[in-house]
This record gives C-alpha cells, structure tokens and sequence, in this order.
C-alpha cells in the first residue's frame, strides 16, 4: 500500500489528480483525525483541523513532490494543532518527568473499544511528544521508520521516545 500510496502523491504532483488525492483522503484521514483528536479539546475541533490538513496538504503535494505522504500529512497535522493553540493562546503542558516502571505490551489496551475513554483521559495527561509517538504505533501501525521520518527523528530515538512513552502510560495508568 505505501507504493501505491507514493504513486498517488506522484500523480497528485504531476497532474493535480484530485482522484488519486481522494484516494489518499480516504486512506489517512481516520489515522489524522484520531492523531488530532488526542490533542484538541472536542471533535468538533478535529474535524475541522484534519480538513485543514488535507487542504494544506493539497496545496504542498501539488507544489512539491513528496516521497512519504504518511509523513507529509501527520508534519502537516502536528503544525495546524501548533497554530490552533498559538491562534488560542492556549498553553500546552508539558510533564517533564521521567517514570520508571516495568515494559508491558499496550496494543490490546490501545484496541479495546471499552476503555477508549480512559485512554484518551489517559493519553492528554502525557507529554505531547509521548502521546504523538505512541498513537502513530499502536492506532496508526505505523513503523519506527515511519515515525521516524514523520518526526524528523532518528529510528533510535523513537525506540527511546516509545519506550518512554509506555513507561509514562503505565505510571499514569496506576494512579
């Protein structure tokens, strides 16, 4: 799927193919939106948010050609949530801790439709950059290469950054 995916982007560059766009719409906008939707205050908000990412989103892959809309598109997401809150003035906060619990595997928590509250409560408690990553491995299944390059990171620092990021899950979890 992500040749497919690149080819559809190629299109969208060379010929402003708003079919192949559709098709990449159709592909990544639940992954956006729930990316999205764990860092604003309602739906309403995300909505309107992952509409401005693929509006933006057009205006650059028709402009540029790009190799990865996956990472294209969540760079994208992660500005318009940055200019929301700038617009707002509203300040994010940031838990600088570190936490220091036992590694546990979070996919069947992440997928269990009964706590999806619990964990979005659960997920807004945790710095940013640890909810980003965690949401792009375990909703998104996205690779530690994908992430990576979405977060203009090195795959060894992700690794660091995910594993942190479940330890900070769990200690927030035991409260």
């Amino acid at each position: 799927m992500r040749h497919r995916n690149k080819f559809l982007l190629f299109r969208v560059f060379r010929f402003r193919d708003t079919g192949a766009y559709g098709e990449l719409y159709d592909f990544y906008i639940s992954r956006i939106r729930r990316f999205i939707i764990f860092r604003v205050p309602s739906k309403e908000d995300a909505d309107e948010l992952a509409a401005e990412v693929f509006l933006r989103g057009w205006e650059y892959a028709t402009s540029s050609l790009v190799n990865n809309p996956a990472a294209l598109f969540y760079r994208i997401a992660r500005n318009v949530i940055a200019d929301y809150y700038r617009k707002r003035k509203i300040e994010v906060g940031v838990e600088e801790a570190e936490y220091k619990t036992d590694e546990h595997d979070l996919a069947e928590e992440l997928s269990d439709q009964q706590d999806q509250q619990a964990l979005i409560k659960l997920l807004r408690e945790i710095r940013e950059e640890y909810r980003d990553v965690l949401v792009m491995r375990f909703l998104d299944e996205m690779s530690i290469g994908e992430i990576a390059e979405s977060l203009e990171k090195t795959t060894g620092s992700v690794r660091v950054l995910l594993h942190r990021a479940k330890k900070a899950l769990q200690e927030r979890a035991k409260k």
